[in-house]
């Protein structure tokens, strides 16, 4: 229960930036681009009935003056760009593979954060950081008929991951 919460909190955070457009990926941030997850990406919204959305900083910081929520600026202001992949309309082929390539992924410096297995559901939450900042978040979900994927790039402080999971469990 706590990763399908943990996973609908992010997924409030973006819907809170109130953009849905595609935008030019022209992020720029300080840390250096993890380049397999930057290839896995490029390589998975080329796939038929894929959608690509970016959300640089500057877009983020819109959302954040239209919402009204305290710990979402606290979060927003954190992160330098957001990228969805979603592959509801994609081949079940296509969503396997990228659920492959998301298994490999701890292989190269990611490190599990949640893995949960429920009802047809499968859930990863990976992060790479450390204790005092995350530079990425990986987000994933896959079921049955929809699966996503979300990258979150910035300088996250880990507790305030915590305290939006805790403010969405109590």
């Amino acid at each position: 229960m706590k990763t399908t919460i943990f996973t609908i909190v992010f997924v409030a955070v973006i819907m809170c930036t109130g953009c849905t457009a595609q935008a030019n990926s022209s992020t720029v941030t300080n840390e250096p681009t993890n380049d397999s997850i930057e290839t896995l990406i490029k390589e998975f919204r080329k796939e038929k009935n894929v959608t690509y959305v970016n959300l640089p900083k500057s877009l983020i910081q819109i959302g954040m003056q239209m919402a009204d929520d305290e710990d979402a600026d606290k979060f927003l202001k954190q992160v330098d760009g957001i990228q969805i992949l979603t592959f509801e309309e994609a081949p079940q082929k296509t969503k396997d593979k990228l659920f492959d390539h998301i298994n490999n992924l701890e292989t190269l410096g990611y490190e599990p954060m949640v893995k949960a297995n429920e009802d047809g559901e499968k859930v990863r939450i990976l992060l790479k950081g450390d204790e005092k900042v995350i530079h990425t978040l990986l987000i994933f979900a896959i079921d049955k008929e929809d699966c996503s994927l979300i990258k979150i790039d910035g300088h996250i402080n880990p507790a305030d991951v915590n305290d939006i999971v805790d403010t969405q469990i109590n």
